[in-house]
């Protein structure tokens, strides 16, 4: 029988292993970010060495387990194997010759695959609510059915929520041997997803022309890497200096970089053109050229969107400047009003993450004032006058964008989704409401702190804690995860007198709902909390904080 502590063993055990070499030293970072950039380079080149059999080899899960316990990857776990899990799929989408297709499943994994479709991929992203005329989740269907890559990482995932959710309803009943089947074959299913980028990567030409079919392969891999990715941040303790987000980047510029100028020369944006070129819409509207995406372009236009948003994200805990900054002109929509627009290409993060887009731009203006910052000061070269210059902007636009978003009107109703048909499932304008101000008020927190350092007795700062505390109370448990990140700022930031009401946040939920960034937010806020007298306020800043664990963490 498993006890719960020898349970925290296994998950920290292949949050370990998943998580292994992702700590290389910044120069390795920068390294990969060159290659990227460079055309005379293989952008790929190095990440067959990242992801080799002996860096991603299992051990035990557990002293407990004993030898003839632990899988091998080549070990199968039910001797009668069902039909292939998407046996209607066009042969087209099974062409390409570095993705085998997932050929076979057993009728267990076929199951795991439909409870992260109804259940995990809607509790990671809450605010994620397809209508009827924008392609729905199907993107993501057909991505599992091609992919080795996406289908072993959702397996996986989905074993360990599984595996979570055995654990809160025990009530302390262990279900020892299911959990132990489900552990095995979390570990089965990440050796089969790591063995797939290996094998994908190397088969695929970056020196291609960037003819439609090879833009296809590459968004397809970038669609599978973007699954290894949420698989590792739900683990928790996830890096962003992590080799697979450093690969995601380099597709996604691959991508961008080789859009033809065909679309554009009719006026058309970048992004639209890009997505023209992956493919055919599904359905266009005669006279007025209106899309309904195909899977393939609204699994793109999902992952460019989370893409830039994880971006922004894992550059305040590095203090660089967001990657992808130089691509939210192409990306983001230039309004938000958080609803989808059908044939839209650019990207409203309200409905995929529940922010919207001027925030997420502004925390992006934010880190890299505070990556210009932190190199005028090694230069000994800062200059206050120029630095409260470059942050008026950044905070006027956020003071302004939270006034006029508090007097627009929204839905007052408790939920519009209550009284709709099931034809009518667009997300309303107030589903981002009250998330969207949590973020903009730590936007504001971010900004202090790079502005003005570290004073919790600070006016603003006290105001904005506030702010966030009281809006927090209207937030639903299963929206939560999605405000890891806000969360955690405004915990650092609080007073001994305010920890409470952070704190109950956490209490009595289920891990399901804390599993990840979540958990990773409770552990960092405890560890501030505990060096709030004795940390040098003259230095201490957010990146601070969240790599006070013992290295960066991506609050994601």
């Amino acid at each position: 029988m498993y006890s719960r502590r020898q349970q925290r063993q296994m998950t920290e055990k292949l949050k370990n292993h998943v998580k292994k070499k992702a700590a290389y030293r910044r120069e390795k970072a920068n390294t990969s970010s060159k290659v990227a950039h460079d055309a005379t380079i293989h952008n790929f080149n190095v990440i067959p060495n990242m992801v080799s059999n002996h860096l991603w080899s299992f051990g035990p899960m557990d002293d407990a387990m004993s030898g003839d316990q632990t899988l091998t990857p080549e070990s199968d776990l039910s001797a009668s194997h069902g039909p292939a899990p998407f046996p209607l799929l066009p042969d087209g989408h099974q062409r390409h010759r570095y993705l085998g297709g997932v050929e076979q499943s057993s009728a267990i994994e076929t199951d795991f695959i439909m409870k992260y479709l109804d259940f995990v991929f809607p509790a990671l992203f809450p605010f994620y609510r397809p209508g009827l005329f924008e392609t729905g989740r199907s993107w993501l269907l057909l991505l599992l059915g091609k992919s080795k890559i996406a289908y072993h990482s959702t397996v996986s995932l989905s074993y360990y929520f599984f595996t979570m959710a055995l654990t809160d309803a025990s009530s302390g009943q262990e279900h020892a041997e299911c959990k132990q089947l489900r552990w095995k074959e979390v570990e089965q299913q990440t050796n089969k997803c790591f063995d797939s980028i290996r094998t994908d990567m190397s088969a695929l030409d970056l020196n291609s022309p960037g003819a439609p079919a090879e833009k296809l392969q590459k968004v397809e891999i970038m669609g599978g890497v973007i699954q290894v990715l949420i698989f590792e941040m739900a683990l928790g303790k996830s890096a962003p200096c992590n080799p697979h987000l450093a690969a995601a980047f380099a597709l996604f510029e691959e991508i961008m970089a080789c859009s033809g100028q065909s679309h554009q020369d009719q006026g058309q944006s970048k992004l639209m053109s890009v997505i023209l070129e992956i493919g055919q819409p599904s359905w266009t509207m005669p006279g007025n050229s209106s899309h309904i995406w195909s899977p393939d372009q609204a699994g793109f236009r999902f992952c460019a969107g989370l893409l830039v948003f994880i971006d922004v994200v894992a550059s305040t805990a590095l203090q660089e400047t967001p990657r992808l900054l130089r691509y939210h002109p192409d990306i983001l929509a230039q309004i938000d009003e958080g609803t989808p627009v059908v044939s839209d290409a650019e990207v409203r993060l309200s409905n995929t993450v529940g922010c919207r887009n001027w925030v997420i731009s502004s925390i992006a203006e934010i880190s890299a004032l505070a990556s210009w910052k932190q190199q005028q000061s090694k230069a000994n070269s800062l200059s206050i006058v120029e630095l409260v210059d470059r942050a008026s902007s950044i905070a006027n636009d956020l003071t302004n964008g939270i006034v006029g978003f508090q007097n627009c009107p929204i839905a007052t109703s408790p939920s519009s989704l209550d009284h709709c048909t099931p034809f009518n499932l667009h997300p309303s304008s107030s589903a981002s409401f009250t998330s969207t101000l949590i973020w903009a008020h730590a936007a504001q927190l971010y900004l202090s702190v790079v502005v003005s350092g570290w004073q919790l007795s600070n006016a603003d700062v006290r105001a904005n804690v506030t702010q966030i505390i009281e809006l927090l109370q209207d937030v639903p448990t299963y929206q939560l995860r999605a405000l890891a990140w806000p969360v955690c700022v405004a915990g650092c930031l609080a007073l001994e007198s305010e920890e409470s009401s952070f704190l109950a946040l956490f209490s009595n939920r289920g891990k399901v709902y804390t599993a990840g960034a979540l958990d990773d937010t409770r552990q960092i806020l405890e560890q501030v909390w505990r060096t709030r007298t004795t940390l040098r306020a003259s230095t201490w800043n957010l990146a601070s904080c969240f790599s006070i664990l013992g290295s960066p963490v991506l609050l994601v």
